[in-house]
């Protein structure tokens, strides 16, 4: 007989053993690279949090069948081979309104009915488990179930209310990851965080208030004010890191962050980038660096080297000698620093091989905007920069013919779809062009189409092109607007409000709705339209 998650994971029998459980997962947590196979690790820690819970509800439902006197009856149903074990989603979560018989229920009660069996449908697709993440109108179903049963619970009887109350955490704790939505959305209307670390924290609820502590850090940690947000911002960034990198965080906020998130959170640690995180933990063996240039070592080099050069130059001066040909400048030293973060900034930009003489002999106008940036200190050289192209990018319009339009639509595509996984602040600020200080969090593959897509532009020489001032004024073709509408889900009139004023609640939604249509249209698409999006 095939195991279910999680005992399949832990490689045991379904037990209430709690002992047997935690040896399980010691002896497969030995199994795995926890560095190199992240995921699995909060796969594992999700399993054995999942068996403990399971476990203790066992235990629990033991207790209490001791108390209903049932004696050998229970052993003799257990021991019937004749018996099959429902394993359905119904079984495990039965209507927390249908001990009730039909005709007594209320239409709000038989409101909340319905409501149950959706929720059922969202989480349990197919009537089976599935750790896939819920749809955009699975999310839209979800959701409206919660609230009328929600609002039921609301309006109900204590008994009624507890019912709801009880059931919705064991099937939220059940369904994990795929019920992740909407448990923030049950903890406000029946506060189950306040159980947390009560003695009578439900079981369902000590697994799921632990994840809903995890969700809140993330949102938090994600803030550029939170402490450890330089950390979480280095993490996410796809790619080893390399040396100039380990000088814009400190390592002891790295080792923090990912303490934290493996001894509280560990399923938090999917977000962050796998590679990026074993080149930090890894003690410093970085691409190119043997493992003992550590930030300090870094500046501790950079500060002898700059001394070492005063020295130089101070010597010569008190020999008297007049050759000061041998010895560079300050101003020469300041230079050399101005052309190398320029240099490393391009190659990031636009790819391995660019460099700011490759950016001057393509586009010599974006060369002359882009060089007073190169010069800045703090490690804000390179965001500047990336900062600045992108928003030159956005102002390319005017001057683009219609291949390079497209190059643009693609481009904005990917910041829209990379600022939508975040907030929609943070589309805003991409439809606005506000780069400075923005953090798309764009995934390796992400990184290397958007260098390509920049080249072709700064190959095409918009980059440095002067921005028209005003806004372009289109018609979107009535055919554009309805394959729009259904991958945007609003309604006719939301998306023309949407588009047509800035501050708009759906603006966000309509754009990037828009912009997917226009590119997946196999019609021609007006070029002022192109232009004006």
């Amino acid at each position: 007989m095939s195991r279910a998650f999680p005992w399949n994971r832990l490689a045991i029998d379904a037990t209430s053993d709690t002992a047997a459980i935690r040896k399980a997962y010691a002896d497969a947590l030995r199994a795995i690279n926890v560095d190199e196979d992240i995921a699995g690790y909060a796969e594992l820690r999700r399993a054995r949090d999942e068996a403990l819970w399971l476990a203790a509800r066992s235990q629990q439902g033991e207790d209490e069948g001791d108390n209903f006197g049932l004696g050998d009856l229970d052993d003799d149903w257990a021991d019937d081979a004749d018996v099959a074990w429902d394993d359905s989603p119904a079984a495990y979560h039965p209507d927390p309104l249908e001990s009730r018989p039909a005709p007594e229920l209320t239409e709000d009660q038989l409101r909340a009915q319905a409501a149950w069996q959706t929720l059922l449908g969202v989480l349990y697709p197919d009537g089976a488990h599935s750790d896939e993440a819920v749809t955009f109108g699975e999310l839209d179903a979800g959701r409206t179930a919660l609230d009328v049963l929600i609002a039921r619970a609301d309006e109900a009887d204590l008994a009624e209310h507890d019912a709801l109350d009880d059931a919705l955490a064991e099937l939220f704790a059940r369904t994990w990851p795929r019920s992740a939505p909407f448990v923030e959305q049950a903890n406000a209307a029946f506060r189950w965080l306040d159980e947390a670390g009560a003695l009578e924290e439900r079981p369902a609820l000590m697994f799921l208030n632990q994840r809903l502590k995890g969700m809140r850090f993330h949102g938090k940690v994600q803030q550029p004010d939170h402490p450890l947000h330089k950390a979480w911002a280095e993490l996410v960034r796809p790619g080893r890191a390399k040396v100039f990198d380990r000088l814009k965080v400190k390592r002891l906020e790295v080792h923090k962050l990912l303490e934290g998130i493996r001894t509280r959170y560990p399923e938090l640690e999917t977000h962050l980038d796998a590679e990026r995180v074993a080149s930090w933990d890894n003690d410093g063996v970085l691409d190119g660096n043997p493992g003992w240039l550590t930030p300090a070592v870094a500046r501790g080099l950079l500060v002898v080297v700059l001394v070492g050069l005063v020295l130089v130059r101070l010597g010569s001066n008190l020999s008297g000698a007049n050759d000061d040909q041998g010895s560079p400048s300050a101003d020469a030293v300041a230079e050399a620093l101005r052309v190398a973060q320029g240099d490393l900034a391009m190659a990031d930009i636009f790819g391995a091989g660019t460099d700011m003489a490759a950016v001057r002999a393509a586009d010599p106008a974006l060369a002359d905007e882009l060089a007073p940036l190169a010069g800045l200190t703090e490690d804000n050289a390179g965001p500047a920069m990336t900062s600045l192209i992108r928003l030159k990018e956005l102002a390319s319009a005017s001057a683009a013919d219609a291949g390079n339009l497209a190059v643009r639509l693609d481009l904005k595509s990917l910041w829209m779809q990379a600022a939508q996984r975040q907030s929609d602040a943070v589309c805003r600020k991409v439809m606005t062009g506000n780069f400075v200080g923005l953090d798309l969090a764009l995934t390796d593959k992400e990184r290397d189409r958007e260098r390509a897509l920049l080249r072709q532009l700064l190959d095409a020489k918009l980059l440095g092109q002067e921005a028209k001032r005003g806004e372009y004024r289109y018609a979107i073709p009535g055919w554009l607007v309805g394959d729009t509408i259904k991958r945007s889900g609003l309604s006719d009139d939301t998306l023309t409000a949407a588009l047509t004023d800035p501050d708009h609640p759906d603006r966000c939604k309509a754009e990037g709705a828009l912009i997917e249509a226009i590119r997946a249209s196999s019609q021609p698409v007006p070029e002022d339209v192109l232009k004006g999006v």
